[in-house]
């Protein structure tokens, strides 16, 4: 007898056929057993999912749970710096531990709600080496496992300013002893952040920029992730400054110097990587995480997705900040994902439905070198599942359904979440005995 079965389902499997199960998917121990289109098979629990479609958990390979309090206050920002200047680090920098715990729990049930089972949380309060950081970090980690949501908590840490910077703290009550810290100081503060990790909640290195972290930093964060076998995670050819290093070293370059070219290692935006970079990237075995909703509302003219698929780069989707994408909906960042790659898109092909949900699922898992257990659901991968209702008039006529998520779907229609077979959201009533 099976702990979980979810039965008169559309699955949609995700796996390497992109099967389209019509039936059940069978849960134990927090693990997909076994999928079929037979007789529903006897279970301690059942959930009647009513014709509904059942896919994997959300993927976002890229998030900041910190600026949650602030959301949709970026539509006043003149440009890049006012926002984040004005908006992001005026809000982060001010937190309390307590600030931090609401921010996090704000951000994890946003999630829950959007069918996001996995995150990679790029953390940062600012402070690093000071007790209030230490306690915002360890506020934020209890409502991470709180949430019971798969998260991964990345703090960023830096040690010098990117060129210019200092000038622009001359327009905005920020200073530089906010932002970066001595390169001992950044380093002990991500050793300690990996004793945090508990349940679900894993901890991964991460500075916010390259351009923000010296060599020694960089070398330091990668022997202790290699310790750990922990991944790695920064903003990386985010903007053109960005992808050059002071030295005239390309920014993807100097990572592969320093050993962090490789599997695990999450790169985001990767917007100004040019075709050297995206060979090295894809060479590494490195992921990206496509942020489409913020880099539009930022002001972004071109969507790489096309041009990281063609260079055979593992691609993952990323909700990005509150601040920036206040709604926080994959089923929407897909569609952002789709659309901008239709109108700006730099691949040698425009983006498919089928593509994009991969991004959101697989692909995304691939991107952070889980692959293994995470991204589509068949036997020996984790329950983390998604059920929609697809009752809305909005969702029929339903013919494929793959396409029928992409375009029709919406997160109102999202009616029961399981990581590792668990409820984090919806209505646990239709999960009922026998």
């Amino acid at each position: 007898m099976h702990d979980l079965v979810v039965d008169d389902a559309v699955i949609v499997t995700m796996n390497a056929r992109r099967d389209i199960v019509r039936g059940w998917i069978a849960i134990d121990a927090g693990e997909v057993t076994a999928l079929g289109e037979g007789p529903t098979p006897p279970a301690r629990e059942r959930v009647d999912a009513s014709g509904g479609i059942v896919h994997p958990g959300f993927l976002s390979t890229h998030q900041h749970s910190m600026d949650a309090p602030a959301r949709g206050a970026a539509g006043d920002a003149r440009d890049f710096f006012d926002w984040l200047f004005g908006v992001y680090y005026a809000t982060v920098l001010g937190h309390s531990a307590a600030d931090a715990g609401r921010a996090t729990a704000l951000t994890a049930a946003d999630l829950a709600r959007a069918g996001i089972t996995t995150v990679v949380d790029c953390w940062g309060v600012g402070g690093v080496g000071t007790r209030r950081a230490d306690e915002c970090l360890a506020a934020s980690v209890r409502a991470a496992a709180d949430s019971g949501l798969r998260w991964i908590v990345a703090p960023m840490v830096s040690d010098r300013l990117p060129p210019g910077w200092d000038r622009l703290l001359e327009d905005f009550p920020v200073a530089a002893a906010d932002l970066v810290s001595p390169t001992g100081v950044a380093q002990g503060f991500a050793e300690r952040a990996f004793d945090l990790a508990t349940g679900r909640v894993e901890v991964w290195g991460s500075v916010e920029l390259p351009e923000m972290a010296g060599d020694t930093l960089l070398a330091g964060l990668e022997a202790l992730v290699r310790a750990r076998g922990a991944g790695f995670t920064t903003h990386l050819c985010a903007s053109e400054p960005g992808a050059v290093d002071v030295t005239g070293e390309r920014a993807v370059a100097r990572l592969e110097r320093h050993g962090l070219l490789r599997r695990g290692t999450v790169g985001a935006h990767l917007v100004f990587a040019d075709a050297d970079d995206r060979v090295a990237l894809a060479r590494g075995g490195v992921g990206a995480a496509h942020c489409p909703a913020a880099t539009m509302l930022l002001g972004g003219s071109s969507s790489p997705l096309g041009a990281l698929r063609d260079a055979g780069i593992a691609i993952g989707l990323g909700l990005d900040n509150a601040t920036l994408n206040a709604t926080a909906d994959m089923a929407a960042e897909v569609r952002h994902a789709l659309m901008f790659d239709r109108v700006a898109g730099t691949g040698a092909a425009r983006a498919t439905a089928q593509q994009v949900f991969a991004h959101a699922t697989i692909d995304g898992a691939r991107a952070i070198g889980r692959e293994d257990t995470l991204g589509s659901l068949e036997p020996g991968k984790r329950a983390d599942l998604v059920l929609v209702d697809t009752d809305g008039s909005h969702v029929g006529p339903m013919g494929d359904p793959l396409p029928t998520l992409v375009w029709q779907a919406t997160v109102a229609d999202i009616r029961l979440v399981l990581v590792d077979g668990e409820p984090v959201h919806g209505q646990v009533a239709r999960i009922r005995r026998g």
